[in-house]
C-alpha cells in the first residue's frame, strides 16, 4: 500500500512535546520530542547513539512516564503498560526452558485463546517464518536468525495492535540481517499492522519504513520526519537499483551526519 493511501487513517501512536529527564541526570534523555504515527504505516527511528531512540519505545510501551508532554495510544494517554503493544528488542529474549511451539503460543495462552485455536496459529507461523521441523527445538539448538524469527513470529501471532521493535537485526550478519528484512517487510505486508522501528541503519529504515523520524544528538528531539516514497508491496532488491533511492539515502545521510558531528 502506497504512503500517501494512509495519510486519511486514524493515529495510533502520538509524541506530544514530551521531555523525560532521568532522575539524578543533569539533562533529558529527550526533549519537546512530537510525532505521530498511522494506524497501519511502518515508521523507523534513527539518530546518533544516546539520542533516546529506545526511550521512545519503553514510553510507547507504558514502561516509562514522560516528565513533560503526553504519550497517546490509539487517543488515550499512556499512563500504565500498554497491553495493546508488541516489544520485540535486539535480544530475541525466548524464554530457554521453552520450545519454539512453548514460546510462540505463550501470549496465546496468556489471553485464554483455546488450545485447538493456538495450534493452528502455531503451525501458520512456524510455516510463515520458515521454522517447520523446529517447534521442539529449544533456542540453544536454533541460529541467530532462527531465534530472531521464532522472536518475530511471537511477536505477531496474537496480532497485536502495534509492534515496537529496538533493532532487532543489530547483532546479525549481513546475509541473515537483508533476508530477515526482506521477510519482516513481507509480513507486515500482509498483516498490515503498525510498527515503531528503532534502528541505526540508514539503508535498513528505507527499506522497511513509510516514514523515517531522524533524531538530533542528545537530548534527543525530532529533527526531521522523511516520508518514502516507494510504494506497497516492496522488494528490497528492487528498490536499491533505483535513482530515487540513491538521492534520498543522500538526503538522509546529510541529516543523519550532521548530527553525529554535532
Amino acid at each position: 500500500m502506497p504512503t500517501q493511501q494512509r495519510e486519511d487513517q486514524p493515529e495510533a501512536l502520538r509524541f506530544d512535546h514530551v521531555t523525560l529527564q532521568f532522575p539524578g541526570t543533569h539533562r533529558p534523555a529527550i526533549e519537546d520530542v512530537s510525532f505521530s504515527v498511522k494506524r497501519g504505516s511502518f515508521v523507523a527511528v534513527i539518530g546518533p547513539s544516546g539520542c533516546g531512540k529506545s526511550t521512545l519505545l519503553n514510553l510507547a510501551a507504558g514502561l516509562l512516564e514522560p516528565t513533560e508532554g503526553t504519550v497517546t495510544f490509539d487517543g488515550r494517554p499512556v499512563t500504565a503498560i500498554n497491553t495493546e503493544a508488541s516489544y520485540v528488542t535486539q535480544k530475541h529474549n525466548l524464554l530457554p526452558w521453552l520450545s519454539v511451539r512453548g514460546n510462540m503460543e505463550l501470549a496465546l495462552k496468556f489471553r485464554k485463546v483455546p488450545k485447538d485455536v493456538r495450534e493452528e496459529r502455531v503451525a501458520h507461523w512456524t510455516k510463515t517464518v520458515g521454522l517447520q521441523g523446529f517447534e521442539d527445538h529449544f533456542p540453544r539448538e536454533l541460529s541467530g536468525g532462527m531465534q530472531k524469527r521464532c522472536a518475530i513470529a511471537r511477536a505477531l501471532i496474537y496480532d497485536p495492535s502495534i509492534v515496537l521493535m529496538d533493532e532487532p537485526f543489530g547483532p546479525l550478519d549481513a546475509m541473515t540481517r537483508l533476508n530477515l528484512q526482506q521477510e519482516l517487510l513481507n509480513l507486515w505486508q500482509e498483516q498490515q499492522g503498525t510498527v515503531v522501528f528503532v534502528t541505526h541503519d540508514l539503508n535498513e529504515a528505507l527499506y522497511l519504513a513509510d516514514e523515517v523520524v531522524v533524531m538530533s544528538e542528545g537530548p534527543g528531539t525530532v529533527r526531521r520526519v522523511m516520508p518514502v516514497p516507494f510504494g506497497r508491496p516492496r522488494r528490497i532488491d528492487a528498490i536499491t537499483d533505483s535513482e530515487e533511492f540513491g538521492d534520498i539515502y543522500g538526503e538522509l545521510w546529510q541529516l543523519f551526519s550532521a548530527e553525529v558531528h554535532r
